[in-house]
């Protein structure tokens, strides 16, 4: 099976997160539908969300 196939059930988890660290791709197409999502087992993703994170921490501190 090739490692890289998105449609691929067991780098599905709950049919929602993907997680395949074989792929070196941070984002991915959906599995159904339009859109993207991430590989969360690319470390890539986790550093985007710990700035986003970030960024609304910040803000919310700048603004009170």
């Amino acid at each position: 099976m090739n490692e890289l196939n998105n449609d691929d059930n067991s780098h599905w988890k709950w049919g929602l997160i993907y997680y395949n660290p074989h792929n070196p791709k941070l984002i991915i197409n959906k599995r159904y539908g339009l859109g993207w999502t991430f590989n969360f087992a690319h470390k890539g993703t986790w550093l985007f969300l710990l700035m986003v994170i970030g960024v609304v921490v910040l803000v919310r501190i700048l603004v009170d």
